[in-house]
């Protein structure tokens, strides 16, 4: 069997596998911040798996959000939004000896993203040329990921970054002003993450309130402080045009993704495309459809050029999984290469 996991601020996903088959044998998600340590939540999910009746596992690997300093045995990662710090050698000897990988979270999206059917995908610009080269991922989720994708020729072979916390440019006044109060809210520096991810909604609809750009829901403030999750009912309110500073705050969600991503294709020239992926841009796929690709060709005298490339939206929580299980299979061929 093969152990792979999705590791998330908010959640983590954690399946195994038979190496030939498609279907998970288990799969369970659980609440990151309910464990101390990543320790604790693969015990955990283990004694949940029931391992030892289930056979022995022979590769992991698990994608999570934050650098990852050394390889193989030596990798080790301090989570960005928990307070984790992932080593591959001690993992190793909680699975019994099996080679475990640490990749950043958005590696093991993008390899699922770029493995999705095209029918799984929605196509932001249809002017784009799909063909072979260099892709780009960015997903918004608790934080904000990017990766970049080389390709060698014959496969991808990933570039992680932490590119979600480059210095956040606004392109016309609104934003402007928008920077403004958000540089209020956090004190200085304001990243691209501040707004593409989770609680960045929120951010947008206070601004939209702050900056009297609508009206809001009656009773919202009510309903937003008894929510379990906020910015989940703010794009509610937007898909069902009941508040008008969620609309706005969708709509600025949308065109700042667009040109974040535009920032990263002009960086990487990504010819095989660049994906919008995550359980988060499917929520508010509507306005993506609207505002998306205008902020993204919004780079002067290179609109042209960026009109060539394919933008896809992969809407699918999973990919982060399926990349993750790719990564363990060939960890286990390599192991039983070796031997």
């Amino acid at each position: 069997m093969i152990l792979a996991g999705d590791i998330g601020g908010t959640r983590s996903r954690l399946a195994l596998f038979d190496a030939d088959e498609p279907v998970a044998r288990f799969e369970q998600t659980l609440p990151s911040r309910d464990y101390a340590d990543f320790s604790g939540l693969l015990s955990a999910f283990l004694e949940f798996a029931g391992r030892h009746d289930e056979g022995r596992i022979e590769a992991a690997a698990f994608g999570i959000a934050g650098p990852v300093q050394g390889e193989g045995a030596d990798a080790r990662v301090q989570a960005t939004n928990l307070p984790w710090n992932l080593k591959a050698a001690a993992i190793t000897n909680t699975l019994g000896g099996a080679p475990v990988r640490l990749v950043n979270d958005l590696v093991a999206v993008g390899l699922g993203a770029l493995a999705s059917p095209l029918d799984r995908r929605v196509n932001l610009n249809p002017e784009g040329t799909p063909s072979q080269g260099h892709a780009a991922v960015i997903a918004p989720g608790t934080g904000l990921g990017e990766a970049l994708f080389f390709h060698d020729g014959q496969n991808h072979q990933p570039m992680p970054s932490e590119g979600g916390h480059c210095d956040f440019g606004p392109n016309d006044e609104r934003e402007a002003e928008l920077l403004g109060y958000l540089r209020g809210r956090y004190g200085g520096h304001v990243s691209y993450e501040r707004i593409l991810s989770g609680d960045g909604f929120s951010s947008l609809y206070a601004f939209a309130r702050h900056a009297e750009l609508g009206r809001p829901a009656p009773g919202a403030d009510g309903q937003l402080s008894a929510a379990s999750d906020p910015n989940a009912l703010i794009t509610q309110w937007a898909n069902r045009g009941e508040d008008d500073c969620a609309v706005i705050a969708c709509r600025l969600f949308a065109r700042i993704l667009g040109a974040e991503a535009g920032n990263l294709a002009l960086k990487a020239l990504p010819t095989g495309g660049v994906f919008l992926s995550g359980a988060i841009v499917g929520h508010v796929l509507p306005f993506l459809r609207e505002q998306t690709l205008e902020g993204f060709l919004d780079k002067g005298r290179f609109a042209t050029m960026l009109g060539r490339l394919p933008l896809w939206v992969v809407a699918d929580g999973g990919l982060g999984l399926a990349g993750a299980r790719q990564l363990a299979e060939r960890e286990m061929d390599s192991s039983r290469g070796k031997q």
